[in-house]
């Protein structure tokens, strides 16, 4: 036999054993890989929202008013939602139902609870990722705030937000004052100023200056004549928060300051105030002739449109000279 005739036969043999190894792992794969995938299956294996309730009764009537509602009570439901969803570990629990072998976000690390909520919640996510929201720097997390079983429509531990003032105890205290806004009435809540999601701005309030619109609209102009520390409005604090403390003050209608102090933070008293018809203008509080603090259509020095009968538009009177100083 030549040699070139024994090399191709060794190359054949070499050949049939490489598709034998080839058939033979793939029967192999046949075999074993499916046992691998009903092994994975049977420990990802959700059991069903009726095989819960058979334990926990009436938590499906707790969640049907909230965006929470399980899947199984809708018929045609937007996002499908069940009690493995937030649950983990649902098909050992269901043989053995004890609390260790069962997840629970109102009792685990933050860390979890919120991996597990931004499953679905992708905005508060990406809120932390760039670090809108401060409530991520220190210990709280999503069941901090919020009650999933609690009954609640909006998810929340309580709905006008009494949970705030567990952390934020200077502003409940800043209620109490002499001058205050109505949450001690219950006539507004912390969430009728503030968006806690952080999303609108960083200090957490609507807008600025149009937060405050919403129950005075009449301070919101537009006006003629414009009062720049009412009508601008900056993360530094400029607009209503200028004069005013929001939740609130010593001092009458929440002002920052009593009496003539406030105004003179930016306008000094004019000279002519102090000569003229031997110093009366100096007699008078600013509020008493400049009352359009928030705007005027009538004149840009912001003068009472009435001064004239309130203070005389005779000789002596200032107001004689249609003067805005």
């Amino acid at each position: 036999m030549h040699k070139h005739d024994s090399e191709g036969i060794d190359c054949m043999a070499k050949n049939l054993i490489n598709r034998f190894r080839l058939k033979l792992i793939a029967l192999i794969c046949l075999v074993v890989w499916p046992l691998g995938l009903a092994a994975q299956s049977e420990t990802n294996f959700r059991p069903d929202d009726e095989t819960c309730l058979t334990c926990h009764e009436a938590y499906d009537t707790k969640l049907a008013k909230t965006s929470h509602r399980l899947s199984s009570d809708t018929k045609k439901p937007a996002i499908k939602i069940g009690c493995g969803s937030c649950h983990e570990g649902g098909s050992v629990h269901a043989e053995d139902p004890t609390t260790e072998n069962i997840t629970n976000p109102s009792n685990t690390a933050n860390a979890e609870v919120i991996k597990t909520c931004t499953q679905c919640h992708l905005p508060h996510a990406q809120m932390g990722t760039v670090a809108f929201d401060p409530h991520l720097e220190t210990d709280l997390t999503c069941t901090s705030c919020h009650s999933i079983h609690g009954g609640v429509t909006s998810l929340l531990l309580d709905e006008n937000g009494a949970f705030c003032g567990q952390c934020h105890v200077s502003a409940v205290n800043e209620f109490r004052q002499r001058s205050n806004h109505p949450l001690t009435d219950g006539n507004i809540t912390c969430f009728s100023c503030h968006d806690f999601t952080g999303r609108n701005s960083p200090n957490f309030g609507h807008g600025g200056n149009a937060n405050c619109y919403q129950c005075h609209p009449e301070q919101s102009g537009p006006y003629r004549f414009e009062h720049e520390a009412a009508s601008s409005f900056s993360t530094e604090g400029e607009g209503c928060t200028t004069c005013h403390f929001p939740h609130g003050s010593p001092n009458e209608r929440l002002l920052v300051r009593p009496d003539n102090t406030l105004c003179r933070q930016c306008h000094g008293l004019p000279p002519a105030h102090l000569t003229t018809h031997d110093g009366i203008g100096a007699s008078y509080a600013c509020l008493d002739c400049h009352s359009a603090v928030h705007g005027s259509h009538e004149n840009d020095g912001l003068l009472d449109p009435q001064l004239g009968t309130k203070i005389g538009d005779g000789p002596g009177s200032c107001f004689c000279h249609n003067v805005t100083d």
